[in-house]
């Protein structure tokens, strides 16, 4: 298969690489869209040391399930879908509470650092987890669907903080988060939005 390889800080190249081999509970997802988080931009100038060269990077992404291990269990091939970019254990007393984002053995697809690698999904195929699948609606395109973490967190943001919808809300940074959370602010009705950022 293609991929886009991070071969050094600075450096992408598009390469020829093995198509990742599924485990009993993976499903192979032929890629159809994936973003670029910043955390990739600064994995790609070596800012974060989360991104050790080689590494396939990406991790917001959308596509259809090509193939399945053999303990998948009500995922077919064909069904277009999404994923969590946290690979959790699903074992441990924080996957058991829920708290995935606790777990002490969790991976991210697109990083390698000290403790592991996990290629991620600039690349025709990425192998995840069938338990960090999300299906997409029909009629969602799969540019759309790769926004869905991204989209997640602004919603969650949002959730956590105590707004009157009649007010005034201000959202400091006009990144692509600080835009979702906007985005997310005006469907809720609030009255007045301003975004507040370093770049005019």
């Amino acid at each position: 298969m293609k991929a886009l390889v991070l071969t050094a800080y600075g450096s992408l190249s598009i390469a020829d690489a093995p198509v990742p081999e599924t485990r009993e509970d993976e499903v192979l997802v032929r890629v159809r869209a994936c973003g670029i988080c910043g955390s990739d931009v600064h994995g790609m100038d070596g800012s974060t040391g989360r991104r050790i060269p080689p590494i396939i990077m990406g991790h917001e992404a959308a596509g259809e399930i090509v193939s399945r291990g053999a303990g998948v269990k009500g995922w077919e091939v064909g069904t277009r879908v999404t994923f969590d970019s946290t690979i959790s254990c699903g074992s441990c007393s924080h996957c058991k509470r829920g708290e995935i984002n606790l777990c002490d053995h969790r991976r991210v697809l697109g990083v390698s650092s000290s403790e592991y690698r996990c290629q991620g999904a600039f690349a025709e195929f990425v192998a995840v987890p069938e338990r960090i699948l999300y299906r997409l609606p029909p009629g969602l395109s799969f540019e759309k669907a790769a926004l869905a973490e991204a989209v997640s967190v602004a919603v969650h943001s949002v959730a956590r903080t105590p707004l009157a919808r009649d007010g005034t809300c201000v959202v400091v940074g006009s990144g692509m988060i600080g835009v979702l959370i906007v985005q997310v602010l005006r469907a809720l009705g609030c009255r007045r939005v301003i975004a507040v950022d370093v770049d005019a």
